[in-house]
C-alpha cells in the first residue's frame, strides 16, 4: 500500500502515546522508511537519550535532537516518530511541516503513567517520581505541553485503542485526500471560534484590540486592513522566540510580508536604552523605513522596549503589539505607554505611542509558568479595585477557574480588563488626570523593583505588594473601610501574590522621590476608597507613608 509518496508522515505526542510502535507498523503498511528521532540521536551520539540527560542535561539533548530533526525533515516519503519534546522547539515543527503531515497521538495521563511505569529510562520522570506521584507528574507535564501540540493535522486518542486500530484510523484519514484533510481535528484544550474585538477610541489613533484562542495564524490576515508597507520587523525575546518566533515569522511571510527577525535577551534588566540602541542598529541594517512596521511579540518588557524603539525610530513607525503574557494582554500592550528603565527608576525614559493593533492569543498563556499567570493577575485585580466592583466580585467567585485557564472565565477576565483600560485611556490618553488611577499599587511596587534591581519580583508581584501597602495607607487615614482592605488582601493571598515585603521601610522611602509619578516633589499615591473607587493623593506626610510601609514590612 502506498500513499503520500512525496510527503512524510510525522507522529508527535507525549511520551507513552505509542509513537514508535504505531510509526513502525504504519511504515510497514505503507512500505515507507521508518525513522525514530530518539534512535537517530542515539546513533549520532553513541548515547541513549536518558544517558545524555544524565551526563549533559536537557539543553544539550534538545540541541542534538534539533540537528536530527533538521536532517530527517529534508527526506521524503518517511514515517517519522518524534520524541515527546521535539514540539518544544518551533523550528523543529516548521522543518517537519514543510514536507510532512502532522499526526498527533494522545492518551489520558493515567494511561500514560501505566505505560511508562514499565520503563525506567524516562529522563523527565525518573527524578520527579521521588517528589510526586507519577500520574500527577505526567498530568502536569501534559498540561504544560498541551499548547505545543496544537500544530497538527489529525489526532488519535490511543488510550483504549490497539496499535492496529490507531494505524487504521490514520490510514483512513490519509485516504481522504488533501482537500478533505485540510480541516484540522479540534484539540481538546483552549479553543473557541472567532476572535472577540474591542476598540480603543482615540480619534485618528483609534485601534482594535483582538482577543482569541489559538489564533496566531490569523495575525497576517488581520494586518492587511492596516495597509502597512511590505517590510516588517518582528522582535521578540529569546524565550518567546523559541516558542512562537518561527511560527509568527512564517505566518507573516505567508501573508506576503518581507520579515526581518530579531531577538533581545529575556529579562527586565534588558529593558534599557542600550537594548533600544541595539534594536535601532538592527532596523537600520534591515532597511526599515518610515512606513515599515514593527511587531512586538512577547510580554510587557518586550512590548515596552520594542514600543519605545518604534516610537523613536525615524520619529515613529507603525507598531503592532502581540502580547503573550497575561500581564501584557490585560495591561501593558493597551494604552500606548512605552518606555525603558533607568538605574534610578522604572520606566523613567519613555513616551505615549499608540499601537496600530493589539492581537492577543490567549492560547499562548498555556506555555507560561504558573508564577507568570499569578503575577499577571495583579493587574487584573487592580481593575476591579479602581473601576468595577462587579468585576472584583467576579474575580472572587471565579478565581480558581481563571487560574486554571478555563476558556470562558479567561476570556471574560482579559476582555473586561482590556475594556476598562480602553475606557480610561479613551478619556485621558496622556495621563493628565483620570488615567493616573491605573497606577494603583505602582508607586511602591516600582520602588520594590528598583530596590531589588529587578531580580526578585515579577512586575505583578511588586504591584500586588504595592496595592496592599496603598490599602494600608488608605485605611490608616480613615479613607477606606477595613472590610474592603481585607477583601483585597484576601484575594491577593488566594491568588498567590505577596501582600508584604522583607525590606526596611526607610529603604523604600528613599526611592519614592525618583518615581515618575512624583508631583511637585511629593510621591503621588492612588488610594482606594472602596472596592471600585479610588482617589489620587499627593499630600501625604512622610510619617504616615513610613508607618504604612513599616506595617507591610516583615523585618
Amino acid at each position: 500500500m502506498r500513499l503520500l509518496i512525496s510527503q512524510n508522515i510525522v507522529l508527535t505526542g507525549f511520551m507513552g502515546t505509542g509513537k514508535t510502535v504505531t510509526g513502525q507498523m504504519l511504515a510497514d503498511r505503507l512500505e515507507m522508511l521508518f525513522i525514530d528521532t530518539d534512535r537517530e540521536v542515539e546513533a549520532a551520539t553513541g548515547l541513549d537519550p536518558s544517558e545524555i540527560f544524565r551526563r549533559y542535561g536537557e539543553k544539550h539533548f534538545r540541541a542534538e535532537e534539533s540537528l536530527v530533526v533538521d536532517r530527517v525533515a529534508r527526506l521524503e516519503g518517511c514515517v517519522i516518530a518524534t520524541g515527546g519534546g521535539v514540539v518544544l522547539n518551533a523550528d523543529n515543527m516548521a522543518n517537519l511541516r514543510r514536507k510532512g503531515v502532522i499526526i498527533l497521538l494522545e492518551a489520558r495521563p493515567e494511561v500514560i503513567a501505566r505505560r511508562v511505569s514499565r520503563v525506567d529510562d524516562r529522563p523527565l520522570l525518573s527524578e520527579s517520581q521521588k517528589q510526586q506521584q507519577l500520574p500527577e507528574r505526567i498530568e502536569a507535564l501534559v498540561r504544560q505541553r498541551a499548547p505545543y501540540y496544537d500544530d497538527h493535522d489529525f489526532r488519535v486518542d490511543t488510550s483504549e485503542a490497539s496499535p492496529e486500530r490507531v494505524v487504521a484510523e490514520i490510514l483512513a484519514y490519509l485516504e481522504r485526500g488533501p482537500e478533505a484533510r485540510s480541516q484540522k481535528s479540534a484539540p481538546g484544550h483552549l479553543r473557541r471560534t472567532g476572535m472577540d474585538q474591542l476598540r480603543l477610541e482615540l480619534g485618528e489613533r483609534s485601534y482594535q484590540i483582538m482577543i482569541g484562542f489559538a489564533d496566531l495564524d490569523q495575525l497576517g490576515a488581520n494586518l492587511q486592513p492596516l495597509k502597512l508597507a511590505n517590510r516588517i520587523c518582528l522582535i521578540t525575546n529569546t524565550t518567546v522566540g523559541k516558542l512562537y518566533g518561527g511560527r509568527v515569522k512564517s505566518v507573516l511571510a505567508d501573508s506576503g510580508y518581507t520579515v526581518s527577525y530579531y531577538e533581545v535577551p529575556d529579562g527586565e534588566e534588558y529593558k534599557t536604552l542600550q537594548s533600544a540602541a541595539a534594536i535601532y542598529d538592527y532596523m537600520i541594517d534591515a532597511g526599515m523605513e518610515r512606513g515599515s512596521a514593527v511587531v512586538a511579540l512577547g510580554g510587557g518588557v518586550v512590548g515596552d522596549l520594542v514600543g519605545f524603539a518604534a516610537a523613536t525610530y525615524m520619529r515613529g513607525i507603525p507598531l503592532i503589539q502581540v502580547p503573550t503574557t497575561l500581564l501584557a494582554q490585560v495591561d501593558s500592550s493597551v494604552g500606548g505607554k512605552v518606555a525603558v528603565n533607568h538605574p534610578r527608576g522604572k520606566n523613567l525614559i519613555g513616551c505615549f505611542y499608540q499601537p496600530r493593533l493589539v492581537f492577543a492569543d490567549l492560547q499562548t498563556l498555556r506555555t507560561l509558568p504558573e508564577r507568570e499567570i499569578i503575577a499577571g493577575m495583579a493587574e487584573v485585580i487592580k481593575y476591579g479595585v479602581i473601576w468595577d466592583s462587579t468585576f472584583f466580585a467576579f474575580l472572587e467567585q471565579h478565581l480558581g477557574r481563571i487560574l486554571n485557564l478555563e476558556p470562558d472565565a479567561l476570556m471574560e477576565t482579559v476582555k473586561r480588563s482590556c475594556a476598562i483600560k480602553a475606557e480610561i485611556v479613551s478619556r485621558d490618553e496622556r495621563e493628565d488626570g483620570l488615567r493616573a488611577i491605573l497606577n494603583f499599587g505602582h508607586t511602591i511596587g516600582h520602588a520594590l523593583e528598583s530596590l531589588t534591581n529587578y531580580q526578585v519580583y515579577r512586575h505583578g508581584e511588586a504591584i500586588a505588594a504595592g496595592m496592599a501597602a496603598a490599602a494600608t495607607l488608605a485605611a490608616g487615614r480613615g479613607m477606606q473601610e477595613a472590610a474592603d482592605r481585607e477583601r483585597l488582601v484576601a484575594l491577593l493571598r488566594r491568588t498567590g501574590l505577596p501582600v508584604s515585603f522583607p525590606y526596611p521601610a526607610r529603604d523604600l522611602m528613599g526611592l519614592l522621590s525618583h518615581d515618575k509619578k512624583v508631583f511637585e516633589g511629593r510621591p503621588r499615591f492612588v488610594l482606594p476608597l472602596k472596592i471600585g473607587e479610588v482617589e489620587i493623593c499627593s499630600n501625604l506626610e512622610d510619617e504616615e507613608i513610613l508607618a504604612a510601609l513599616s506595617e507591610c514590612s516583615r523585618q
